[in-house]
């Protein structure tokens, strides 16, 4: 009788066993959680996205609102970012997301609402340092 148990409950031991560790939470690096608003020549930046790279590659996104606010998510939302330096980008254009080029009636091509170069880590010139002390970046686009 013993031995049947035994069979019983050794698969789920050993299930139990390989998860025990095996949270990905507990593997993610620790986020700080980031707020800012985004203006162009002073005027709030109505919609389109920040994105914060760190240096050792992780992305932190955040959707901008009507008001240029906006609040980066990382793991999870409103998470924030990971501490330390980031290079940043920002697409901002008035294109609506349910027309398709080529295939939808009065499709045209959108307009940026920020200079293009915004648009690139590469050529944006934007920076920024994530702490607990500094939990707001904003950024007036010029």
């Amino acid at each position: 009788m013993q031995t049947g148990l035994l069979r019983l409950f050794a698969p789920c031991a050993i299930l139990v066993s390989m998860t025990v560790g095996c949270d990905s939470k507990s593997e993610q690096p620790t986020t700080v959680p980031v707020q800012g608003k985004v203006t162009y020549n002073g005027q709030p930046v109505p919609k389109g996205t920040v994105t914060f790279q760190s240096d050792d590659g992780h992305t932190a996104t955040g959707k901008i609102q009507s008001d240029g606010s906006y609040r980066l998510s990382t793991f999870a939302e409103n998470d924030g970012a990971i501490a330390g330096h980031h290079k940043v980008m920002i697409i901002a254009n008035d294109a609506d997301p349910t027309l398709m080029p080529g295939s939808s009636p009065g499709y045209k091509p959108p307009k940026d609402l920020v200079p293009a170069k915004f648009n690139k880590l590469e050529t944006s010139g934007l920076e920024a340092v994530v702490s607990k002390e500094k939990p707001t970046v904003d950024f007036d686009l010029k």
